[in-house]
């Protein structure tokens, strides 16, 4: 029995050895680490929506009489122009404020047609101005507001109402 305790205390010590050897010529560990990836873009800091131009509005409310021929002239095919008045009393398109109407408002019986521009602040009580209203850009004439001035203030709407015969 002696024996056999020498021989288990041997191959004990034979077994111990042999690890610290493996330990001390181990290559050294190689790195899992994952490949190098492209950092993604960050995200963008939110900014500010930028504050509008100060102004006002200019609105065309048009009101489309109970017998208006709708199948002969629709809303959608009328043309309105603003015109102002020169120093020699002459009335002139204003570039920019030409176009079909924006809306169409319905309540019983009564058919309002709308049409806005913006106006800048340069602008404000500029006037003597008009707004025409043709059948179509190319078309006979419809009728002629009375004339008006541009809002005074930021942040008003000057409506010029005008009734269309049929």
């Amino acid at each position: 029995m002696k024996k056999r305790v020498v021989q288990l205390a041997l191959a004990a010590g034979a077994a111990v050895t042999l690890a610290i050897i493996m330990l001390a010529v181990t290559p050294a560990q190689v790195s899992q680490a994952l490949p190098p990836r492209p950092t993604p873009p960050g995200t963008a800091a939110p900014t500010s929506e930028p504050e509008p131009e100060p102004g006002a509005a200019l609105a065309l409310q048009l009101h489309f009489p109970a017998a208006w021929p709708w199948a002969e002239t629709s809303w959608q095919t009328l043309w309105t122009v603003v015109q102002w008045q020169d120093s020699q009393e002459q009335w002139r398109d204003v570039t920019g404020w030409q176009g079909g109407l924006d809306r169409v408002t319905v309540s019983g019986e009564t058919v309002d047609g709308w049409k806005t521009w913006w106006v800048a602040e340069a602008d404000l009580g500029k006037g003597p101005f008009r707004w025409v209203v043709y059948a179509a850009p190319a078309g006979g004439l419809l009728g002629v507001s009375e004339p008006f001035y541009l809002p005074a203030a930021v942040d008003q709407t000057g409506v010029v109402e005008m009734s269309l015969e049929p």
